[in-house]
């Protein structure tokens, strides 16, 4: 599937198949945006979501919020590209001009980030870092993999919890299953136990 074919829905009903909106944090979420930023040198760092209407954040340093509003999301445009989106200076990008996140003072002014993208090709979120000055030069090739293969282990991490929580559900319904099987076995039992009885009372 590719970023021309999918649509918002799709998209939404992938995001909530993996179960992961509003979650406590997560040791193994915390380390992958602690390593993006210290990789791409940057005060900001994001392991975030693309929800209806919210931006919310599985792991965050530098931010201090769980979530934003979309409207305000600068990884609400990253999803609408292909690889991993850089901006060198938001104040400069036409996109952005006008975001508060941007024209306030100390605002955002460099964002870099890397895709999450479910096996379909159907992009959840970034990975991405953000400075609060220009970055001109960009980020080198070797921080952009850096910032991908980070990327990687984020769906790596969600793929494994889809996988254990649908195995999970399989063994209930199995459980529950067997557990039918059994009362309706002991059901009969205790009905042919009566049936002998009576028969021999007759």
């Amino acid at each position: 599937m590719t970023p021309k074919t999918w649509t918002e829905s799709d998209r939404l009903a992938a995001l909530e198949s993996y179960a992961i909106l509003d979650t406590p944090l997560e040791p193994e979420f915390d380390d992958i945006a602690r390593l993006a930023a210290e990789v791409l040198e940057s005060p900001i760092a994001v392991v975030n979501l693309i929800a209806s209407g919210r931006q919310w954040f599985k792991a965050e340093i530098g931010i201090g919020a769980r979530e934003l509003p979309l409207d305000v999301s600068i990884c609400a445009h990253a999803i609408l590209q292909h690889d991993t989106m850089v901006v060198t200076a938001t104040r400069e990008d036409p996109r952005f001009v006008n975001n508060p996140l941007v024209t306030v003072d100390d605002g955002l002014r460099f964002y870099a980030g890397a895709l999450l993208k479910t096996p379909e090709g159907l992009p959840l979120g970034t990975v991405c870092v953000l400075d609060r000055r220009p970055r001109p030069e960009g980020i080198t090739p070797r921080q952009q993999l850096a910032l991908e293969l980070l990327a990687r282990q984020v769906m790596t991490q969600l793929e494994l919890r889809k996988t254990v929580a649908l195995y999970a559900s399989r063994a209930r319904e199995i459980e529950i299953e067997v557990r039918g099987r059994q009362d309706a076995q002991d059901a009969q039992a205790i009905s042919e136990a009566r049936y002998r009885r009576d028969r021999k009372s007759v």
